[in-house]
């Protein structure tokens, strides 16, 4: 298949560069191209048969939406942009959305506390009520909609996302791993027990491939790393190094974890790798890119 893949240069879109261009052919659109220039004119003469975006910017310094703000251009002018390209147009389209629009879900009520994490008492369902707090869950929660007028989309929403790779744009897996590699202390709030459910690229490509190859469109749904890989701050970083020195600092994030219940109802699809079993390959690969320096 021939995919037109936005925001190829950032973390998960680097990540995505490497699974779909072991098997289909794929089209990067980064920041020189600008997302808010493609038109119907530009994806004819690229021929592509889908169109994965993953162009966003992710503001959380500020809560009020602004119209023409950096995340207002992107987030929402960047699909408007994509789906007024593919008007009337045979062509699949997969949108990536953030957990961020269902706001801060978990409170202390919802947790067990436990020695190294807060064990969730239920996972987030794809039918959770929308409650986005920052400009950019604001953001793509309005690019979802956005994304939907068009006929063959389906919207993927996101947790934490991971690769195997450095990044210069990172993420908290990349970020407290150089950060411990540094022997540095790593700041968390609660000590670190918040949980995540961490999902490696790789499965979310194979997600992708069964949504393409599948005819069923209009739909939104959540993916994250499934159950076994629920992992604490603090579990992660005793994976790294059991003596690394936490700097605790007061917060009331709690965790997050998606159920996957629709992606599995519609696609038989379910997490598949292990992020306990990835993180020395991560940890491998960021000292290589240390060295190369």
């Amino acid at each position: 298949m021939r995919i037109l893949l936005t925001g190829h240069e950032g973390y998960l879109g680097a990540g995505l560069m490497r699974y779909f261009s072991t098997h289909h052919e794929v089209i990067g659109w980064g920041k020189q191209q600008d997302i808010c220039t493609l038109n119907g004119s530009v994806v004819k003469d690229l021929k592509v048969q889908a169109v994965v975006n993953c162009a966003a910017v992710t503001e959380r310094t500020t809560n009020r939406f602004e119209i023409g703000a950096e995340s207002d251009r992107v987030n929402v002018g960047g699909i408007r942009a994509i789906v007024a390209a593919l008007k009337d147009k045979d062509i699949k389209l997969i949108h990536i959305s953030t957990k961020d629009v269902f706001g801060k879900v978990y409170s202390a009520a919802d947790v067990t506390e436990e020695k190294s994490r807060y064990r969730l008492k239920f996972a987030v369902d794809d039918r959770q009520p929308f409650a986005p707090l920052t400009i950019y869950a604001k953001s793509k929660l309005i690019s979802e909609f956005i994304a939907e007028s068009h006929p063959q989309s389906a919207v993927i929403r996101l947790s934490s996302c991971y690769t195997d790779y450095y990044h210069h744009r990172g993420s908290w897996v990349v970020d407290i791993m150089r950060t411990l590699l540094q022997g540095k202390p790593v700041t968390a709030t609660g000590n670190g027990k918040q949980c995540r459910d961490p999902l490696h690229v790789d499965d979310l490509g194979r997600l992708m491939e069964l949504i393409l190859k599948s005819d069923q469109w209009g739909i939104k749904l959540n993916a994250g790393g499934g159950t076994a890989n629920i992992t604490s701050i603090l579990e992660y970083i005793r994976l790294i190094n059991p003596a690394a020195k936490i700097n605790a600092v007061p917060g009331d994030d709690y965790g997050f974890a998606f159920n996957n219940r629709l992606a599995g109802e519609l696609f038989g699809w379910k997490p598949e790798i292990s992020f306990a079993g990835r993180v020395p390959v991560i940890k491998e690969n960021i000292l290589a890119q240390r060295a190369a320096v």
